[in-house]
């Protein structure tokens, strides 16, 4: 009796002691990694501030939106809200802005139409479009194509500020 036991003792410890080199080591990696994250954003700022320089120094305006240079400008558009097609009950609204450019007068009323636009699509659209890791992209590509449809010569991308689905 002793005997057994003696080796019901052997095999608990063991695991003990696995289950404590196995933390300690998961938390020794976990802090490296933590280490190594706070280092990335020092060298991304400097190349930020230095792609700033360099932009100022030659007086070009770069850009993330292709075709667009410094006469752009953004329109706020009037938030919209408006019912789902599916489920009746859901609401949905967006604060969204256009990126105009070469348009000295009349962007709000095209803001106002481009409104009209994504009021048109989004009552026919359901709740489940939107839904999942890429609901969000799909909306703004969708936006973006029908912004586009109306002025192909002026608007240059959409800018989603905030969406809110009740």
């Amino acid at each position: 009796m002793a005997s057994a036991e003696a080796k019901g003792d052997g095999k608990d410890g063991g695991g003990l002691i696995g289950f404590v080199i196995v933390t300690v080591l998961a938390l020794g990696l976990g802090a490296g990694f933590g280490f190594f994250l706070a280092d990335l954003p020092a060298p991304l700022a400097e190349t930020v501030d230095a792609a700033s320089a360099t932009s100022e120094q030659t007086g070009a305006a770069k850009s993330a939106v292709q075709g667009v240079d410094g006469t752009a400008k953004l329109v706020a558009m009037t938030p919209i809200v408006v019912n789902l097609a599916q489920p009746p009950d859901a609401w949905i609204r967006i604060e969204a802005s256009l990126l105009v450019q070469g348009m000295d007068f009349g962007s709000d009323v095209l803001a106002g139409q481009v409104a009209e636009d994504f009021v048109a699509y989004l009552r026919t659209a359901t709740l489940s479009q939107f839904e999942g890791p890429s609901g969000f992209q799909n909306l703004r590509e969708d936006f973006i194509d029908r912004a586009t449809i109306r002025d192909r010569e002026h608007i240059k991308d959409v800018i989603i500020h905030g969406v809110v689905i009740e």
